[in-house]
């Protein structure tokens, strides 16, 4: 099954809920899917980490609008940049809608929109076809609690889930260890997980600066 899906589409199948709804926030759900994307064309052999930063290895274009999307900010930049750079530029809403619109374009999910409170427009992406959903997390499952040897595609999967939070969440227990000797070197989720502790860093600043000023008002 994930030979079939890019991997910001298999990460993003995994976290939505049957009823449309992401089982994670986007503060956790958009740096993952742009670490998706970043993954997906290492796995690709489009990109090198030189220890430091991403390299390109230029190409003609994927036929993704996803994965094309970042390919051409990463080969026409004007300087290689570090993997938590391209992640922190690309976690945003319109990733997350180009990954989800995927999806519906293979008729995994279809999208809803409505209304919260009946004023603020929203959407909802629910299943249409359960079929490769099951297939995909059985094939992680396996390699989680059977110890079936991963593919670099699984492998790629586990760390972006164990670097979001949603790892234990979406495959209950696991054995950490494993976890983390599977995932020892993967650059692009430390930088999925750098952004991520970043951005809570300065949500809770800007919290306690709220707050600070509400009680001195």
């Amino acid at each position: 099954m994930s030979a079939q899906l890019t991997l910001p589409q298999a990460y993003a199948l995994l976290l939505l809920r049957p009823d449309g709804k992401l089982a994670v926030s986007s503060q956790a759900f958009d740096p993952g899917a742009a670490g998706a994307v970043l993954g997906d064309l290492a796995l690709r052999g489009l990109l090198q980490f030189d220890g430091h930063k991403v390299v390109p290895a230029k190409s003609a274009p994927l036929g993704d609008p996803v994965l094309d999307g970042m390919k051409e900010q990463i080969d026409f930049a004007a300087a290689p940049r570090r993997p938590s750079s391209w992640v922190s530029r690309n976690a945003n809403g319109a990733l997350r809608e180009a990954v989800l619109a995927g999806l519906v374009d293979r008729r995994l999910v279809t999208r809803e929109e409505h209304r919260v409170l009946g004023i603020f427009p929203s959407a909802r992406w629910p299943e249409r076809d359960g079929g490769p959903a099951k297939l995909l997390r059985g094939e992680i499952g396996d390699v989680l609690h059977l110890g079936v040897a991963p593919s670099p595609f699984a492998v790629a999967l586990i760390g972006l889930l164990h670097a979001t939070g949603t790892l234990r969440g979406q495959f209950g227990k696991v054995d950490r260890q494993r976890v983390k000797d599977m995932t020892r070197g993967d650059w692009v989720a430390d930088a999925v997980k750098k952004v991520i502790q970043s951005r809570q860093a300065a949500a809770s600043a800007g919290a306690s600066g709220a707050g600070a000023a509400a009680a001195s008002s």
